[in-house]
């Protein structure tokens, strides 16, 4: 991947956050223009910027990765977060609004009048908070990491900086507008790549390779396993090691590994040849495997309940929606509880809008980088495919 680029455009993003952010230090004049931007922001805007907020690179790279590990089931988590906002129109937004709260724990002593229901929803906001932090600064690492070369946890504390400085200098008003921005942004670095991806695909010989068969490498491949992990062989297959497999240590020789489980040790490297099918992770769930495990729609495995996990997974991911606060708040700044539900119907589209790409990248991350597969690496689907197809 070309470093120069991606320094470049992570610059350009960084610079465009911070100028757009900085706009709300001239306006921000109260303490309701900073928590709140003075309840004056537009249904049409704060919906981009609830979707630039909630469209995380846990959301984009995070569901691209679960589809091409794990197949389609793993597409009732964006089902399961665009209910969360039918909820969130339904009972919250407008009695939210309306409440005239600054804050999620203002609004459970206001609602309930209760100074330990205060306490409370200050602890969980806090703690949901660095939950949901968690991902995004390891999404931000994997992303800085791919594209520049820097070290993994450069990203997080670039994030962190970057995101400090934009609340502190423009508060509510400029995070709306950079929010907005950011939702623009990501929509077209998944929508423009996605383009080119679908042009270089169609023509592909094997295009429903990933539903029919198990994934195999297309090219010779080679792959760096970064820590220790038990791959599962279905059938003998023979690979180049550089390292340690199952305990015996090999200087780049040809090894045939038999059918069953082996144990790759860290900073191990295999060479593939083109066709050969893609070693297995083991993860001790042997119910569901191959293409018709990848395929199948309900969450679980042969053993277990499919359709209660399904929906105990749909109704986990909407209640999940409900209770950030970071999109929670958003909801203060519409100037009346219509504009709440409005802002509320229009996130329902562009969210929706959103979630369509993810998908197409998990399906031709499992047929042209069917080495992520095998080295956990799967979020980085969205951002190796352009190289892998197009170059």
């Amino acid at each position: 991947m070309n470093q120069t680029y991606g320094v470049v455009a992570v610059s350009a993003a960084v610079v465009a956050t911070l100028v757009i952010g900085s706009t709300g230090l001239r306006v921000s004049r109260t303490t309701s223009d900073f928590y709140v931007a003075s309840r004056t922001v537009p249904p049409y805007l704060n919906a981009m910027a609830v979707s630039g907020e909630y469209l995380s690179a846990a959301s984009f790279l995070g569901i691209a990765g679960l589809v091409a590990a794990q197949g389609v089931e793993m597409l009732w988590f964006p089902v399961g977060y665009a209910a969360g906002y039918l909820v969130l129109l339904a009972f919250v937004a407008a009695p939210l609004r309306r409440s005239g709260a600054y804050t999620l724990p203002d609004f459970a002593d206001s609602r309930l009048e209760s100074r330990a229901a205060r306490r409370v929803a200050s602890v969980l906001v806090v703690g949901v908070g660095w939950l949901y932090l968690l991902p995004q600064l390891q999404g931000a690492g994997l992303t800085l990491g791919l594209v520049t070369g820097a070290p993994r946890w450069l990203g997080g504390v670039l994030v962190a900086a970057v995101v400090t400085l934009a609340v502190a200098a423009g508060g509510m008003r400029g995070i709306t507008f950079v929010q907005a921005f950011q939702y623009c942004l990501k929509l077209a670095a998944l929508l423009v790549p996605a383009i080119f991806l679908v042009i270089a695909w169609h023509g592909d010989p094997h295009p429903a390779r990933a539903v029919d068969e198990p994934p195999t490498f297309r090219r010779h491949t080679q792959v760096t396993v970064e820590s220790t992990v038990r791959i599962r062989i279905g059938a003998p297959l023979r690979a180049v090691v550089t390292g340690a497999v199952d305990g015996v240590d090999h200087d780049g020789g040809r090894l045939l590994l038999e059918p069953g489980v082996h144990e790759v040790r860290a900073g191990t490297t295999l060479r593939f040849p083109p066709t050969a099918p893609v070693p297995e992770r083991e993860t001790g769930d042997e119910g569901r495997d191959g293409a018709s495990g990848w395929a199948a729609p309900l969450s679980g495995g042969k053993d277990e309940h499919p359709l209660y996990t399904t929906y105990g997974l749909i109704c986990a991911t909407f209640l999940g929606t409900m209770g950030l606060p970071h999109v929670l708040v958003r909801f203060y700044t519409n100037p009346d509880g219509r504009a709440a539900r409005r802002t509320t119907v229009i996130v329902l589209a562009l969210v929706g809008g959103f979630y369509l790409l993810p998908p197409l990248y998990g399906l031709l991350g499992r047929l042209y980088a069917p080495d992520l597969l095998l080295t956990g690496n799967t979020d980085a689907a969205v951002l190796v495919l352009p190289e892998r197809l197009v170059g």
